[in-house]
């Protein structure tokens, strides 16, 4: 029976106190996102116990709506019912601002990051896609690396992280609030070939007599990051200085002047030795233990996930491919994550009667399968029933004894899932990694299937009736 998108869109607007509570409505991959008025006029358990609704959640500026593949159709049918509710995909940062004064510091740098880096991820798993392609192309296709077609292709798999700071500078001028013109062009400048090539000078060169720290920040976050976030004071002393009768060429004209010693003197270097320092920390786990990490993060995936910490790893996980070309800490272990919600979906859709329930597992057990993602699965089964999340973690657990047992690498970005397991493909051909990974993939699918079925659940959170 097809889903009434209209009556599901008008009960989550109604118990989110209405549409005059919504200043603004918009979704992700799963999630109907609504930034609120008044968040005590939301009644999230009340949401929670719509059929169609997988969870809700509280986020940054309002609440979050997990519905599932499905989550543009509801998007859709709630601004159909009311044209009055603002649309779009930009936060309201003062919005975020208010919110964030309530949350630790470490809160609001998981938010930061979030917001930042969130929207660069799909293209991120796009470029380690191609990189499989071409391990695969030139391993049994015969493309030759001498060929236009391979140095095509490999420009396209090196694009996303090359250019990341200019992506990063674009969400994180929607984040900070500042020019993105201006953003772009100071991240595009920081990673110049000439100024790049300044290396070859010396480690110091100077910019009207100031120590510049000649780098190379091609495929790094945190010095942009701070770029920008600096760019947000320095827009505002220009806007103090210069009058509006000639702020339209001079405004920008001071900014950039006032930039060019920040980005290049304080913001860059004080990020790229933060790099730095991270990347020495993980190199010196990875010489004395590197099975350590993998075995924590994968006992902690499920926690990492829930709290969206996961996002306080991608940086850790560029710097890793920037410097020696491979993940074997981090993203490994996120097989058992990805995994396991196939496995717990697949064993509540083949255990279960309540038609409801069987509907959303089939539905969640083909997503986490076929592309990796795991909100629907972890949202709408493992926290609503309970048992099926202590069965995630065994299986995680699993998964990471494995991968730190037998030192499994990840070799591209992406989310561990069938279509993107070229990812674990060892670019000089050797094939055993790639075994490897599939086997932890079983493990973790049989684990999970296995740790659901023999917990078993209680299925009548979700009703008889669909």
């Amino acid at each position: 029976m097809a889903k009434n998108y209209d009556s599901l869109a008008e009960q989550i607007i109604e118990k989110v106190g209405g549409s005059g509570n919504i200043s603004k409505i918009f979704h992700c991959a799963t999630r109907l996102r609504m930034q609120l008025v008044n968040r005590e006029a939301a009644d999230l358990e009340e949401v929670k116990k719509i059929n169609g609704v997988m969870g809700a959640v509280d986020s940054v500026g309002g609440v979050q709506v997990i519905i599932g593949n499905d989550v543009n159709k509801v998007f859709d049918a709630a601004v159909k019912l009311h044209p009055e509710i603002e649309q779009g995909a930009k936060v309201d940062e003062n919005l975020d601002a208010a919110n964030d004064e309530k949350q630790n510091v470490f809160s609001k740098v998981l938010n930061v990051l979030s917001s930042l880096i969130g929207p660069v991820i799909p293209l991120i798993m796009v470029s380690g896609l191609l990189t499989a392609v071409i391990t695969i192309l030139t391993r049994w296709a015969g493309l030759s690396a001498e060929s236009s077609t391979y140095t095509i292709l490999n420009v396209a798999a090196n694009c996303a992280l090359y250019f990341l700071p200019i992506y990063i500078a674009y969400t994180a001028s929607r984040k900070f609030g500042t020019d993105t013109m201006i953003s772009l062009f100071i991240a595009a400048l920081m990673i110049h070939p000439d100024i790049i090539s300044l290396s070859n000078v010396g480690p110091l060169v100077t910019l009207f007599g100031l120590p510049v720290k000649t780098a190379n920040y091609t495929s790094t976050l945190i010095p942009v990051i701070l770029t920008i976030w600096a760019l947000k004071y320095v827009e505002k002393l220009a806007a103090k200085i210069v009058p509006d009768s000639i702020k339209f060429v001079f405004r920008p004209f001071l900014t950039v002047v006032l930039m060019l010693p920040i980005a290049l003197c304080i913001t860059g270097p004080i990020g790229g030795y933060l790099g730095d320092g991270l990347n020495a920390i993980m190199t010196a786990i990875n010489n004395v233990a590197p099975w350590a990490s993998v075995l924590v993060v994968g006992c902690l995936a499920p926690l990492l996930v829930l709290t969206g910490m996961h996002f306080a790893l991608i940086p850790l996980v560029f710097m890793e491919f920037s410097t020696v070309g491979y993940d074997n800490m981090l993203f490994n272990a996120f097989i058992g994550m990805n995994f396991s919600q196939f496995g717990v979906a697949l064993a509540a859709f083949l255990k279960t009667k309540n038609p409801n329930l069987k509907e959303l597992a089939g539905s969640c057990a083909v997503t986490a399968f076929l592309a990796g993602v795991t909100e629907p699965t972890l949202y709408g089964i493992c926290l609503r029933m309970k048992k099926p999340l202590y069965a995630t973690w065994i299986a995680c657990i699993a998964n990471a004894i494995f991968c730190a047992a037998f030192g499994v690498k990840v070799y591209s970005f992406g989310a561990p899932s069938f279509f993107t397991m070229p990812i674990f493909m060892n670019p000089d051909g050797t094939m055993s990694n790639f075994y490897l990974a599939i086997a932890a993939a079983v493990l973790t699918i049989v684990v999970a299937f296995a740790a659901t079925w023999i917990l078993g659940f209680d299925d009548s959170v979700y009703g008889n009736e669909k």
